[in-house]
């Protein structure tokens, strides 16, 4: 009787023994989505990865869902593992299902998607980062940062270690690959000095070499984003470890488009503030001196003039000069992929500043920014300073800096007679009662035009929330960025790693696309961007730096079969989709010419 009760126990012991060999063993899910990149896409994805998109009858990645931001307390960074890189953070949804949960071998799905800067997202990709999720995070419940699809559940054990440490496999990305780098590039070269291979001086925040750079400091919190130099060329050593970094393939697909809408602060109703309603446009020319600190007076964004029919024609403008009243500029930082769109469509674009190009001098929304200049030691920032960014002028104007999205559309929401930017996103401008959009030179970036908006003219789109969730989102045309007529807007891409068997990069973008098609079906869910099939325009690509020592990666436009996209397309000139097809029928698509943007 004593031998068979020691028996028994002995036998429960390996039963308890091996159970805990499988639970600590590392379980790989059959299908994975893996990627860190541009918050302006973060909803769209996590919609396309738990919500069930017709004609699927189920969620691509499962119907289990959890969302953080990053603290201080509980970190979620991405970790560059090249040399002394800073660790990024990152705010972060997961979306698994139960095999995944409970390890069910050759089955399972998990996604995430951390949220940074479209650079460092790209960066962070042919880097070969890593995801890190405190231990403290498991068991907690998330925070919902995906409302439409629900409330979030809590971390389980098992999913975090799926996840935790492990290598990005995607990025997610707002501006193309050779964009990302030559900005990289752009930042980190010396201050007024040329980047190698372009007419364009750079920013000054190269620190002491090696590819680290200086840190670009908020001027509104203590965030900061860190320029890191990398390699997307295969047989071009890493700037930071050389050739022990080995290149990193890659398929870049087209996600989508959207605007980057300007925004301002309306809580000021008086006369001559931005919430008078007189200034509902912004003229381009004007807004590129708003964000390079050349106008400082809101009286100068430019009011409605009435033509008078006489011959010759005369105009009524407002009967009486509005009074001085200052603006209150917010710029992103120069890693932004927002930034970047803003930058070479408006300011640092061929038709207002770059033909001014002069070894020694900045242009762009950089004009006058002197990063060796870190006057402003709090914040936010109350005096005159270059890093972080707090210009002011005479009559109490400010231009400052906000690092990410988040903190861009707080800034001017929170700074009455603000104005800023930032990419379309429903998510981003939700429950931002103190702001409206500008049209530019006229046109509206969401509707045909301003008399279109069903909520008014400037007023931001929002979703119905019930508990606080978004119970329904309202369907957004984009008439304007599907005929290319506004002014500011970009192409989303993703870069997949294609060696990696598991990945469902391309079922993840077409769920996205579904989700936000514009045309009111029942797949119309999330109207965050226009899918990429909607489109009818594009910007003609040009050769972009994508080697720090100058080499480029030559264009083409990617509409000619079985050859590649490549090059720079930030700002370039707008061309129908149909007009380069009817090139490629007429010439077979042989470039004639090489130029940059």
């Amino acid at each position: 009787m004593t031998n068979t009760k020691i028996c028994f126990a002995a036998l429960a012991l390996l039963a308890a023994s091996l159970g805990a060999v499988r639970a600590n063993a590392q379980y790989t899910p059959a299908e994975t989505f893996y990627t860190a990149g541009s918050s302006a896409q973060f909803n769209t994805f996590g919609v396309a990865a738990s919500f069930v998109i017709p004609p699927s009858s189920f969620p691509l990645c499962g119907a289990n869902h959890w969302s953080k931001k990053n603290s201080s307390a509980l970190p979620i960074t991405i970790v560059d593992p090249r040399g002394s890189v800073v660790a990024e953070p990152a705010n972060i949804w997961i979306a698994w299902d139960n095999n995944a949960q409970n390890g069910v071998a050759g089955q399972g799905v998990v996604c995430y998607f951390a949220s940074v800067d479209s650079i460092v997202g790209v960066r962070a990709y042919f880097a070969h980062a890593t995801v890190s999720l405190a231990a403290g995070l498991v068991g907690t419940a998330g925070a919902n940062l995906v409302p439409l699809i629900g409330t979030d559940g809590t971390l389980p054990q098992s999913i975090y270690n799926i996840v935790n440490n492990s290598l990005l496999t995607a990025a997610n990305t707002d501006i193309r690959p050779e964009d990302a780098k030559f900005a990289t590039m752009r930042t980190l070269t010396t201050l007024g000095a040329q980047v190698t291979g372009r007419a364009v001086t750079g920013l000054g925040y190269h620190g002491t070499g090696g590819g680290i750079g200086t840190a670009i400091k908020s001027s509104q919190s203590a965030t900061v984003a860190n320029p890191v130099d990398f390699s997307m060329v295969n047989g071009d050593p890493d700037p930071i470890v050389g050739a022990t970094n080995p290149w990193r393939e890659y398929i870049d697909l087209p996600i989508g488009a959207a605007p980057v809408m300007v925004v301002v602060n309306v809580s000021n109703v008086a006369t001559g503030h931005l919430g008078d309603g007189t200034i509902t446009n912004i003229n381009r020319f004007i807004l590129a001196k708003v964000l390079e600190g050349k106008i400082t007076h809101i009286r100068d964004l430019g009011y409605t003039a009435t033509p008078v029919e006489n011959n010759p024609p005369t105009y009524n403008y407002p009967p009486t000069t509005p009074p001085d009243e200052p603006l209150h500029v917010f710029i992103r930082e120069p890693l932004s992929g927002t930034y970047n769109t803003m930058e070479f469509s408006i300011p640092n674009s061929l038709e207002i500043d770059a033909t001014t190009f002069t070894v020694g001098q900045v242009n762009g929304q950089e004009t006058g920014v002197t990063p060796s200049n870190t006057g402003c030691t709090v914040t936010p920032c109350t005096v005159e300073s270059g890093n972080p960014l707090w210009h002011i002028g005479p009559n109490g104007y400010t231009r400052g800096r906000a690092i990410g999205t988040g903190e861009m559309v707080t800034a001017v929401n929170g700074t009455a007679d603000g104005i800023g930017y930032a990419f379309w996103g429903l998510g981003n401008f939700q429950g931002k009662t103190n702001l409206k959009y500008l049209t530019v030179d006229g046109v509206d970036p969401l509707y045909s035009g301003p008399a279109s908006n069903p909520g008014g003219v400037g007023v931001l789109p929002g979703c119905t929330l019930t508990g606080g969730l978004a119970t329904s989102c309202p369907v957004i045309p984009f008439p304007n960025i599907i005929n290319g007529t506004y002014p500011i807007w970009s192409k989303y891409r993703m870069l997949y790693d294609p060696t990696v068997s598991s990945t469902i990069a391309s079922a993840i973008t077409l769920y996205a696309q579904n989700a936000s098609n514009p045309a009111g079906s029942a797949l119309g869910v999330i109207g965050d961007m226009l899918p990429a099939y909607a489109m009818q325009v594009f910007h003609s690509h040009y050769a972009q730096v994508v080697e720090d020592s100058g080499v480029a990666f030559g264009p083409n436009n990617g509409f000619k079969t079985g050859v590649p996209e490549t090059g720079g397309d930030m700002g370039g000139a707008v061309l129908t989709i149909q007009s380069e097809l009817d090139f490629i029928n007429d010439t077979g698509g042989n470039q004639q010419v090489n130029l940059f943007q």
